[in-house]
C-alpha cells in the first residue's frame, strides 16, 4: 500500500516520485499485484518520516492527520515496510544537497519462499537495482544491523517489539542517498 502525502511540496515531492516509482517496481518484483487490494497491503510503502521525540529517544513516525502520528516499524503481518528520513542538515551552496535515507524491514521468506537460504543479498539487491536508477537521488552506500538502520532513532531499538528484527525471518537495511535539487523548481 502507497502511503503519500496529499500536496507535496519541495523536497517531499521528489521523495513522492521516488516512493511511488519503488513501490511500483519493488511490487512487480515481488510478485505482488497492486490492482489485488489483500496483495497490495501487504507492503506499506511510506514517504517521508519526521524523528520525534518520545520519553526513550527519538523514533520514526508519519503524520497521520489531526495532530496524529504513527510509528513505522516493522508488523509481522506485511511482507514488507519502507520510510524515507532525511537527514538535519541541508547545504545551500549551488543548489540544494541533502541526506536521504529509505529504511527496510522485510519478511525474507514471505518475498522469497523459493530461497532456502536467509535471502537477505537477493532482497537488497531488488531495492538497491531500483533506488541507485533514480534521477537526483545519488545512492551512497547500505547499513546493515539494527543500530547502523535506526541510528537517528534510538529510541527504536528499546522497543521490545524490534528485539527480534534482523533474524530469520525478518531483515532491516537501510540505503543512504545525496539528493540533489533546485527548490525553486519543487
Amino acid at each position: 500500500m502507497l502511503i503519500t502525502k496529499n500536496n507535496p511540496v519541495g523536497i517531499d515531492i521528489l521523495i513522492q516520485e521516488f516512493q511511488q516509482e519503488l513501490h511500483d517496481r519493488l511490487m512487480q518484483e515481488w510478485g505482488l499485484n497492486v490492482n489485488i487490494p489483500e496483495q497490495n497491503a501487504l507492503y506499506e510503502c511510506y514517504g517521508r518520516c519526521y524523528r520525534n521525540k518520545k520519553n526513550n529517544g527519538y523514533i520514526a513516525e508519519v503524520y497521520n492527520g489531526s495532530n496524529e502520528y504513527k510509528e513505522v516499524y516493522w508488523n509481522d503481518k506485511l511482507n514488507a515496510i519502507s520510510f524515507f528520513g532525511i537527514g538535519s542538515n541541508e547545504t545551500h551552496d549551488n543548489g540544494e544537497k541533502a541526506n536521504i535515507h529509505l529504511i527496510f524491514f522485510v519478511n525474507l521468506e514471505k518475498l522469497k519462499p523459493s530461497i532456502l537460504h536467509r535471502a537477505d543479498e537477493e532482497v537488497r539487491k531488488d531495492v538497491q537495482i531500483i533506488a541507485s536508477e533514480y534521477f537526483g537521488f545519488v545512492y551512497k552506500s547500505t547499513d546493515l544491523w539494527l543500530e547502523n538502520v535506526l541510528k537517528e532513532y534510538p529510541g527504536s531499538r528499546r522497543e521490545d517489539r524490534l528485539n527480534a528484527v534482523d533474524m530469520q525471518p525478518i531483515h532491516c537495511f537501510r540505503l543512504n542517498f545525496e539528493l540533489y535539487y533546485n527548490k525553486n523548481i519543487c
